[in-house]
C-alpha cells in the first residue's frame, strides 16, 4: 500500500523513482493520473462536503431547539460548536438529537446509517481502497461504493432538512428554499459569464 500511495501522490517521482521508469516521465505521469483519477477525487470531495453539511445540519438543528427552550442544550454552547470553537464528534450530535429530540424510528435509524457511512469515507475509506485506484474497473466500483456511503449521508441530512429550514424562518425569518434558489441562479449566471466548462458529480 505504502508504494503504491507513493505512486499516486508523485512522491517515487521526487526521489528520482521516476528515471527507474524508462520512458515515463515525471509530466506524462502527472498528466495521466489527473486525467483517470479526477473523477475519483471529484466524489471524494463530495463525500467531504455531504459529512460537514450533516453534522452542521445537526448542530444548526440542535440549536434551534435549544432557543425554543429544550431542556438541557445549552444555546451558547451550541453556538460555539456551530463556529467550530468547540470540538464535537458526529457520533455525539447523534447521541444529542436521540437524547434531546424526539425523532421517528425512520430518522433515528438513517442519522444511524448515516454516522456509520460517515465515519467510513472520512476515517478509512480512501486509504482502504488506494491500490484499487490503480485499475480502472476496480476503481470505478471504489466510486460506486463511495456514492453508495454518500447516499446513506444524504438520506439523513435531507429527512433534517425540512425542520431546519422550518424552524429557521419561524426563529429567525430566514428563508432557505429561497435563499437556495438565488444562489443556483447566481451561479448558473455565473458560469455563463465565466465560460466554466467543468462537469458536476453525478452523485448528488
Amino acid at each position: 500500500m505504502a508504494l503504491v500511495l507513493g505512486v499516486l501522490s508523485g512522491k517515487h517521482l521526487r526521489r528520482g523513482w521516476g528515471k527507474k521508469a524508462g520512458n515515463i516521465g515525471m509530466d506524462a505521469f502527472e498528466a495521466k493520473k489527473k486525467a483517470v483519477l479526477t473523477p475519483f477525487f471529484l466524489e471524494a470531495g463530495g463525500a467531504l462536503l455531504d459529512c460537514q453539511g450533516f453534522e452542521y445540519g445537526m448542530v444548526l438543528l440542535l440549536l434551534h431547539f435549544s432557543r425554543l427552550g429544550a431542556e438541557g442544550l445549552d444555546t451558547a454552547r451550541l453556538c460555539s460548536i456551530l463556529d467550530n470553537d468547540v470540538k464535537v464528534t458526529a457520533g455525539q450530535l447523534v447521541k444529542m438529537l436521540k437524547k434531546y429530540v424526539t425523532v421517528s424510528k425512520g430518522i433515528e435509524d438513517a442519522l444511524l446509517a448515516a454516522l456509520e457511512a460517515r465515519n467510513m469515507l472520512i476515517h478509512r475509506f480512501l486509504l482502504d481502497n488506494v491500490e484499487r485506484l490503480v485499475d480502472s474497473v476496480s476503481r470505478n466500483e471504489v466510486i460506486v461504493e463511495m456514492r453508495q456511503l454518500r447516499a446513506e449521508v444524504q438520506k439523513a441530512d435531507k429527512m433534517l432538512r425540512p425542520f431546519i429550514q422550518g424552524l429557521s424562518e419561524a426563529i429567525d425569518g430566514f428563508d432557505g428554499v429561497a435563499f437556495a434558489a438565488r444562489a443556483k441562479e447566481v451561479f448558473m449566471d455565473a458560469k455563463k459569464t465565466s465560460g466554466d466548462k467543468s462537469t458536476p458529480s453525478s452523485g448528488g
